[in-house]
């Protein structure tokens, strides 16, 4: 019904386009998507003459298109209650307000960037669901990384250096892709239209309705990367010749091949080749907040990202002492100063919000970074109450290798103060050692396998075998018996697929045989996938400007949390847990309850199946009430036929006070680095560029030998016993043994290496 109503609106928005003076292209084109009715930028059209009959029916157009904006609003938006008033104010309506700033051309450079990613992209945190875990369920880890596109930034060998656009043209990502078309429009001197903006299809048109320049890309189907699809580079409008703007987006745009043949050209040059051709003498201020944004979009200012980091680690004391910053360097064979080895960053508030608040789980994953040091981040996320997911700490690394892992799972458990990992469950894909060092670092923690790498490895294995569904059935199953069950239909298909299964250490990733105290139903790292959906905008910037990013996204999303809550805060648990129950209520409907004995019950289906459960002890014999925390099917019927509350025998966890306490205290936001305080010295170089064979390879299925858990023990021995927590006594120890020590690995042939 929905979308029935929303392409029926669509198409009268259209055809209401093509009967005053729109482009002759637009019969063919398919529906724009509801983003267009919020994106479409009317307050910067440029000015008709209105005297002619033409502008009289434009004119006539855009207020037509006013009142129908507000019936598509009233017809899309049913259910939206708040008033003028609370549209404009703070918290989660604030899109509203940024958007009608944006039409009247009141925001800033950086802030139109920020309202457009928040536009275009789905808030891909809230409301995760581990029952769509399995909805990817062919698609392969290994074959997601994105393809050798080359540079996007190509210009003709002319002196007007006139940006290239084909069709055919490949991008690494969206983001690129949308990089490219704004520069491309701002070069040549004309305003964008957004038609359609998705994380899989992209379409801009100019913004005269009488022109047909269009531009579509759409994504491949195994990866991320951009091709563009349709492109008409004709312009049928009239374009005036370009005047002098004094923004920093502007000059960087026009003046960006001046950046791209010359790195190192001075603002000096820019400002005296403004002043020939438009007369205009630019601030100095501009000219350098021009070159900075032009090196970021060429992806030149990774080395001066490295130059921050003394100034970022200042600045994220300093809004609160307690976040945790550490750098650990390496002396340069030139002797011209210190490289970053590893750095580590842990919030204060996202790490006391974890261990109090939060499930029990901590996914943890690396990422590749796409930058010339080819460097690696490794991340832990967590889930709360109302299954949103929480950034936790992050690691910047030269390789993913096993001496990184116990870095980094030696910092997590000294931030969150544990011993020994007490307290925590790691979900891991068990790639480069992380089980091993799970299981030496940590020895209280309990390690759970990601079953995306048990799936793609037993594809691998047995390609023919018709096990696939039946093996997420049984890694999903909640009792031991069900467990069973599936696995002897996996037996009875393929006898080698289940030796091999049973010889993974199945315990690891059957959900049944997760700790009950976790509340958590995850069995892969889709957390972690969907942060990296989210932070990809950041992944590809330096890294003093990447940690800046996170760092203030966090700080948004714990305002955007502690507002949302008062939508709710009379009800007794959250709103994904709400649900969850009323699906599990009406599929427990099939059940009738044989007998009560106080407060233990037995139910049956139509199938002489029973179930048991002991209301005093929340549990069923299904084994999900247990494991997820809350109220099972069999479970919900039982309350319901005793006329009870089922909210009631949900896990404290995941009720609103709890949510609440979570987010209230806030998070401090950390300032833009405009903001910062000036430190000239100690300044960081980057890593020295590893060859291919230096680096890690993600995904390698190696056994670790037991030299190399060996040789680590005494590296992380003196943190696994020591409670408290200080910043630089750490630092200087992590270096000092790691110097004396040498990590030994086991090659593809079988020949002992040292690195």
């Amino acid at each position: 019904m929905e979308e029935d109503k929303e392409s029926g609106v669509v198409q009268r928005l259209r055809q209401m386009r093509q009967n005053y003076g729109g482009p002759t292209n637009q019969a063919n084109k398919t529906n724009c998507s509801p983003e267009y009715i919020r994106s479409r930028r009317t307050g910067n059209r440029r000015a008709r003459n209105l005297n002619s009959d033409s502008g009289q029916a434009e004119l006539s157009f855009k207020n037509k298109r006013g009142r129908m904006k507000g019936k598509i609003a009233r017809e899309l938006f049913t259910d939206r209650k708040e008033s003028y008033e609370e549209c404009m104010g703070e918290g989660p309506t604030r899109m509203v307000r940024d958007a009608v700033h944006w039409s009247k051309g009141w925001l800033t450079d950086d802030e139109e960037e920020q309202l457009q990613d928040k536009n275009n992209d789905e808030d891909q945190l809230e409301g995760y669901s581990s029952e769509n875990d399995k909805g990817s369920l062919y698609k392969l880890r290994d074959a997601e990384t994105s393809e050798d596109v080359g540079d996007w930034v190509k210009f003709y060998d002319t002196p007007r250096h006139k940006m290239v656009l084909y069709q055919g043209q490949r991008f690494r990502d969206v983001g690129e892709f949308r990089k490219a078309v704004q520069v491309f429009a701002v070069r040549e001197g004309f305003k964008l239209c957004v038609m359609e903006n998705r994380s899989h299809v992209v379409c801009y048109e100019c913004s005269d309705l009488r022109c047909d320049w269009v531009i579509q890309a759409g994504r491949v189907s195994d990866g991320t990367t951009f091709i563009i699809t349709d492109f008409m580079p004709r312009h049928t409008c009239i374009r005036p010749p370009l005047k002098f703007q004094p923004q920093s987006k502007w000059i960087s745009a026009i003046y960006l091949h001046r950046w791209k043949l010359h790195p190192k050209v001075s603002t000096v040059e820019i400002r005296d080749e403004i002043e020939a051709t438009y007369g205009v003498v630019c601030p100095e201020g501009k000219l350098l907040s021009a070159a900075n944004r032009a090196k970021h979009i060429l992806g030149m200012d990774h080395y001066d990202g490295y130059a921050k980091l003394n100034q970022l680690k200042k600045e994220m004391e300093r809004i609160d002492s307690h976040n945790i910053v550490l750098l650990e360097t390496d002396g340069d064979e030139n002797g011209e100063g210190k490289r970053l080895n590893k750095m580590f960053v842990c919030w204060e508030r996202t790490s006391y919000a974890f261990k109090y608040h939060c499930r029990g789980i901590l996914a943890v994953d690396g990422w590749k970074m796409n930058n010339p040091y080819k460097s690696v981040m490794l991340v832990a996320v967590g889930l709360d109450g109302n299954n949103g997911i929480l950034p936790v700490a992050f690691c910047e690394v030269d390789v993913e290798d096993l001496e990184s892992w116990v870095y980094f799972l030696k910092n997590i458990n000294n931030a969150l103060r544990l011993e020994n990992g007490k307290g925590i469950c790691i979900l891991g894909d068990g790639d480069n050692g992380i089980d091993y060092a799970v299981e030496e670092f940590l020895p209280e923690a309990a390690y759970r396998q990601c079953c995306h790498k048990v799936f793609t490895e037993m594809v691998k294995r047995f390609p023919a075998a018709p096990v696939q569904h039946l093996f997420w059935s049984a890694c999903r199953s909640t009792s031991e018996a069900s467990f069973y069950k599936y696995m002897d239909l996996i037996q009875q298909q393929s006898k080698e697929c289940h030796e091999w299964l049973l010889q993974t250490n199945w315990s690891s990733w059957a959900l049944f045989s997760i700790p009950k105290w976790v509340k958590c139903t995850c069995v892969t790292l889709s957390i972690t996938d969907k942060l990296h959906s989210r932070l990809r905008q950041y992944l590809e910037m330096s890294i003093a400007r990447r940690f800046t990013g996170i760092a203030r996204l966090t700080a948004d999303l714990f305002e955007r949390r502690r507002m949302a809550v008062w939508n709710w805060y009379r009800e007794k648990v959250t709103p994904t847990v709400r649900e969850v129950i009323h699906d599990r209520t009406i599929d427990g409907q099939r059940f009738a309850m044989v007998e009560q004995n106080g407060t233990t019950l037995k139910l049956t289906d139509t199938i002489s199946m029973f179930y048991d459960l002991d209301m005093e002890a929340m549990s069923c014999s299904c084994g999900l009430w247990q494991i997820s925390g809350i109220p099972c099917a069999h479970a919900c019927r039982a309350i319901q036929l005793n006329m009870g509350n089922v909210e009631e025998y949900v896990d404290n966890m995941m009720s609103v006070q709890n949510y609440c306490s979570t987010y209230a205290p806030g998070m401090a936001q950390l300032p833009k680095e405009h903001d910062w305080k000036s430190d000239a010295g100690n300044i960081i170089l980057p890593p020295m560029i590893h060859s291919p064979k230096a680096v890690s390879a993600k995904g390698s299925n190696e056994i670790v030998p037991n030299t190399s858990v060996q040789s680590i023990a005494n590296y992380s021995h003196s943190a696994t016993n020591n409670q408290q927590y200080t910043q630089q006594e750490t630092v200087t120890r992590s270096v000092e043994q790691r110097d004396s020590m040498q990590m030994i690995s086991t090659s593809s042939d079988g020949s002992i290496s040292k690195f």
